[in-house]
This record gives C-alpha cells, structure tokens and sequence, in this order.
C-alpha cells in the first residue's frame, strides 16, 4: 500500500490497500459524476472498499465500491452514468456478489444498490421514467428471485441512505 495516499474524503483513513475505514457522519461514493451518500450518525467504523480496477484486479468489469459495517451488512454500489445501462449494471453487480460471497471479508448479508447518474436516450420524451420505472422493477424481482439478495436503484440525488435500508 502507499502510504502517502491522502484518504478519499475526510474521515476515511487507509486501512489497507484498496480499503478505507471511514468515520465520519457520512460516507461518499462518487465516480464520473455519479454518486451514493450512506449516512453514518453513529459514526460507526464503515468500511468502503474501491472494488473494480483496484480490489479486484482480475478480467471482466465489476461494481465500483463495497461499502458496509464490518460483520453485518455490505453493499455492493454500482454508480451507473445514465438510465441506459441499467441491464449491464445489474450484470456488473451480480458478477461482484459471486465473487464477494466467496471472500473471507464479506459480511453475513450482502445488499446491492445501483444508482444512475441521468435519463437519457431516444426516447428522452413524456414517458421514459414510467419505462424507465418498469425496467428498474422488473430487474429488482428478478435479482431477488434468482439470487434472495436486495437490489435497489436510485436516480443520482435523489436520497441518502443508511445500512437500516439494505438490512431489510
């Protein structure tokens, strides 16, 4: 690990490589544009893992972070540019939850957040968010009846969220 990192944000220290134990009153996950806030109250020792091209390093595209209360619960974050690729996100999820189920640093129950960044496409008309609506659910029962795990997708912004929402 380099030492001389600074933390991703205040309140986070490097606990190892690729792993921040942060503290704060709350946890920021932001890539291109894209972001997830988990509310920390009670200050807790959250660990937030950067996961795709630095925890795992092997072949093939994985979720961006997994952040969680150690032993309790972990959520695997997949920050999604636009609406459009939600099918692939799901994918990229889902290819995260084999290989996190496996490690011995994964909590006793794992939840699945993705959350996209803005509603594109071509039909960008009066219409697309019921579409992209049934999209969204139609992905989150078929997660939860293939693999009994929780998956929930936000629009960006749209709220912050606690480990009370992914225990559930």
């Amino acid at each position: 690990m380099n030492g001389q990192r600074p933390p991703s944000e205040p309140g986070c220290t490097w606990a190892e490589d690729c792993i921040e134990t942060c503290t704060g009153p709350s946890v920021h996950l932001r890539e291109q544009g894209v972001g997830a806030t988990f509310v920390n109250r009670r200050r807790s020792h959250i660990r937030k893992i950067h996961y795709d091209h630095c925890y795992f390093r092997g072949r093939g595209r994985r979720a961006d972070y997994i952040v969680g209360l150690p032993d309790v619960v972990d959520v695997i974050v997949e920050l999604e540019g636009s609406d459009t690729n939600l099918k692939d996100a799901a994918q990229q999820v889902e290819a995260t939850l084999d290989a996190w189920e496996q490690d011995t640093k994964s909590a006793r129950k794992i939840a699945c957040l993705i959350v996209y960044g803005r509603i594109e496409g071509k039909k960008k008309l009066p219409g697309r968010v019921p579409r992209l609506e049934a999209v969204a659910s139609g992905l989150r029962a078929d997660f939860l009846n293939r693999r009994r795990t929780l998956l929930r997708i936000h629009e960006n912004g749209k709220r912050k969220f606690t480990f009370r929402d992914f225990l559930g």
